[in-house]
């Protein structure tokens, strides 16, 4: 199996999606960027901005990328 870049930068990708989800559930008051969106924006627009911006995006772009790499 020949590795792309598109596959492991979607590895990656996906990788660091599911460690920041595991990081807001853990322990959401050690991450300062999610602190300074609180402060900017509110306590449910920052929490779900820092969500799709941190989790669902790299998420769905480790897919896509992923995708790309199977499909050729």
């Amino acid at each position: 199996m020949d590795l792309s870049f598109n596959f492991i930068i979607g590895v990656l990708a996906i990788a660091y999606g599911v460690y920041s989800f595991i990081q807001r559930k853990i322990a959401p008051e050690k991450i300062e960027k999610l602190q300074v969106m609180i402060e900017r924006n509110g306590e449910k627009m920052g929490h779900s901005i820092h969500l799709f911006g941190y989790t669902i995006l790299p998420i769905v772009a480790g897919l896509l990328l992923l995708y790309a790499h199977f499909k050729g």
